[in-house]
């Protein structure tokens, strides 16, 4: 037997309740289980959808649906891995590489201009650079609501606000004690890391989006 679209309706709203609330998760789970539950109420005719759906679930073990919840989480993280290097890879051969270079050269030339003031114009750069990351990844969240509901889409946000929060330690523990040749170099390096990390962003982002237009399209 084929299940209907009621019935699919039915199972993610029961995987929902079970605590799976990222819209990908709960297909995932779906493509997990319809097959099983189809062919459940084909050997048990007497078995409704929701016996059947329990009895998969059971088969699952102790841990349920979670074990395929933790695979997807693992997988995500090695997209998104693969697409902060694949974003790196294209800074450092593009002309986007212009931004950080051009940013250290400011750096050097404001240094050897106004030496007294460079600590000061330093810690300006880098809490506007830190308030404008974090600009980037509210305005990204309102903008795309129709995919908030993604563990993938959730992912790549929060890891721009994890990285926002680090490098205020940073700077707050190490770049501030650094003379300033090493703290310009390392504001150039944590420039190509930012940048790289947001050009990931966006790659997962579009993926979500299509993977979005999938579910929409079935």
């Amino acid at each position: 037997m084929t299940l209907s679209t009621e019935q699919i309706a039915q199972i993610k709203s029961w995987i929902s309740k079970r605590g799976f609330t990222h819209t990908d998760v709960q297909y995932e789970i779906i493509d997990h289980v319809a097959s099983a539950i189809e062919e459940k109420m084909e050997q048990q005719p007497e078995l409704d959808l929701e016996q059947a759906f329990s009895e998969v679930h059971k088969s699952f073990g102790v841990f349920g649906f979670s074990t395929i919840e933790d695979s997807i989480n693992g997988r995500i993280r090695k997209q998104l891995f693969k697409a902060y290097l694949k974003s790196g890879k294209e800074l450092l051969t593009g002309y986007k590489v212009l931004i950080p270079l051009l940013t250290i050269l400011c750096l050097i030339t404001f240094y050897q201009q106004l030496p007294k003031f460079f600590d000061i114009a330093s810690l300006v750069i880098f809490y506007t650079f830190c308030f404008f990351s974090l600009l980037y990844s509210i305005t990204y969240y309102l903008r795309k609501k129709h995919i908030k509901r993604y563990l993938s889409f959730k992912m790549a946000i929060s890891f721009i606000f994890l990285i926002t929060i680090q490098l205020f330690n940073v700077q707050a523990n190490i770049l501030m004690k650094l003379d300033p040749g090493y703290k310009i170099a390392c504001y150039g390096i944590l420039i190509i890391i930012a940048f790289s990390i947001y050009g990931g962003t966006e790659k997962m982002i579009q993926k979500t989006e299509k993977l979005h237009e999938l579910y929409q399209s079935n």
